[in-house]
Order: C-alpha cells, then structure tokens, then sequence
C-alpha cells in the first residue's frame, strides 16, 4: 500500500503546512522552490521569502531534508537577507498501513531575525514584547510533530499534526496545530480507464484545504482564543506534470485579529528518480 502511493506524494501533497503519512520513496531525490508574499497588516511591512528545499529518501519510512530560505521585506526592497537553515527529518512507525499511520516528525531550526517564510504557526500573540534575549538574537529551535494521516479513498486523503516547539535560547516550549485534505480531482487516464502517466501534461490536479494556527505555550497556558493566537485558513491547488514535475499555487488567509492579512504561496519542485 505504502508503495502504491502516487509520484509526487511525499508529504504534503497540495499543502503547504500540513504533513500527511505519504513519505518519499528510497533512494528518491526532490528539489524544490517555495514562496511566499505575505499581505502582513496591522501596520506591518509586507514582506516576501523563498524556502529552497533538497529531500531524500533514504529507506521507504525515513525521509530527511534540509532548507535554506532568504526573505526581504519590501519596507527595505534593495536585497534578499539569509532568513534561515533547517534539517528536518520523518520516520513512518509502520510500513503497512494502520487506521492512522503515524509518523514521526523533527526538524533543527537555526533562525535569523529576517525569517518570515511561514513553515508553521506555534505559540501566543500575547508575549512581553522584549524577551530576556530580545528579538535581534538569532534562535535556535527543535519543532516536533506527531503527523497522521488516512487514504479515505485513492483520491481523498485527510491529516492532522500536533506540533511542538522548543526555544532554546529561553526555555519556552511553543505548541501549535494543522488539519486537512488533500482530494485529487483530476488524473490521466487512456481509453481502457488505465491512468496513463507517460502520455498525459498534467498528470494529476490535487485540491488541499488546511486550517492551522497557535495553541499556546508553556509559559501562559494553552488557548484558542481569537485575541491570543493565530489561525490561519489554506486553500492550495497542486498540479503534476510530465517528467517528474510538479507546481503549486495557493493562499492562506488570517482568520484572527493578530494573524497576517493574506500570503499567496507559490511552489515549483522536480523528482529524480
């Protein structure tokens, strides 16, 4: 089963904050290219960033890659500045699947105070406004996911990730959410009803809505509340294309006062085999 999974589904499929159970396959190799331009709000620059990503699959249940990303906020437009490194490492429990297949899910953060690529949403909005380190301090972070996931269909896949995240430089532990679909509305087929990969552009259109936001920390306690975190609502469509290609585009909208207007999401990655 775990095999059988589509190319290109390694992860997150449409999405771009939520993870799912598909991992990438053995000896398999990705490159891929993400932005971001975030509408902020709130008096706030707007800004722009890039992720670029290099991911391998080293066994059919452990993925590993690593992230460079440059960001620029358009209040200072003359150049990109180094946002941040990351090292992010999956390992799926069972090869089989399970009612929720579950997958495990670190990643180092070295993170400079220019960062804004919107990787995921932790924490409150209601902090002091100087930390003991301040916020000109370059931070350095391990974030945590519990990742689950189900193929409800072969073309509908749904997913939740709980996330955790600890500041090293202060101690606070950061916690945060995403849920989802993913739902493949379109695929390549021949006249037999075979999907017919080879001959097709567009192998495959895949719709992915997410919903993710803050939780909390250790420090104040755990909240929803619309006025203390924020909530974000995703809507993103994914297409794979002939040759191992695929591109993406999306949207992310700020569902609480604190949360950003709007980022639109853009993301083109290549597969070798």
């Amino acid at each position: 089963m775990l095999a059988s999974a589509s190319p290109g589904m390694a992860g997150q499929d449409a999405n771009f904050v939520l993870y799912n159970q598909h991992m990438e396959e053995k000896g398999e190799t990705e490159v891929e290219i993400y932005s971001d331009y975030s509408h902020v709000g709130n008096g706030e620059s707007n800004y722009t960033a890039q992720l670029y990503e290099i991911e391998y699959g080293v066994t059919d249940l452990f993925t590993t890659s690593i992230y460079l990303e440059t960001a620029k906020t358009f209040e200072d437009d003359q150049h990109y500045d180094f946002g941040s490194f990351r090292w992010e490492n999956r390992y799926r429990l069972f090869k089989d699947e399970t009612l929720l297949n579950p997958v495990l899910y670190a990643e180092y953060e070295y993170k400079k105070p220019t960062s804004r690529f919107m990787r995921s949403v932790v924490g409150r909005t209601d902090g002091e406004e100087e930390e003991e380190h301040g916020e000109e301090e370059s931070e350095h972070e391990l974030e945590t996911k519990l990742i689950l996931g189900r193929d409800i269909t072969s073309n509908l896949n749904v997913a939740f990730n709980m996330i955790q995240e600890i500041n090293f430089m202060n101690g606070l532990w950061s916690f945060g959410y995403a849920g989802g679909l993913n739902y493949a509305f379109y695929r390549a087929y021949d006249q037999s009803g075979v999907v017919d990969l080879e001959e097709a552009g567009i192998q495959k259109l895949t719709l992915g809505l997410e919903v993710y936001g803050g939780l909390g920390d250790s420090e104040k306690g755990l909240t929803l509340s619309g006025s203390k975190t924020e909530q974000y609502l995703g809507v993103n469509l994914r297409a794979d294309l002939k040759n191992e290609m695929h591109v993406g585009i999306g949207g992310a909208f700020g569902l609480t006062d604190n949360s950003e207007d709007a980022v639109a999401r853009l993301t083109v990655g290549y597969e070798f085999e």
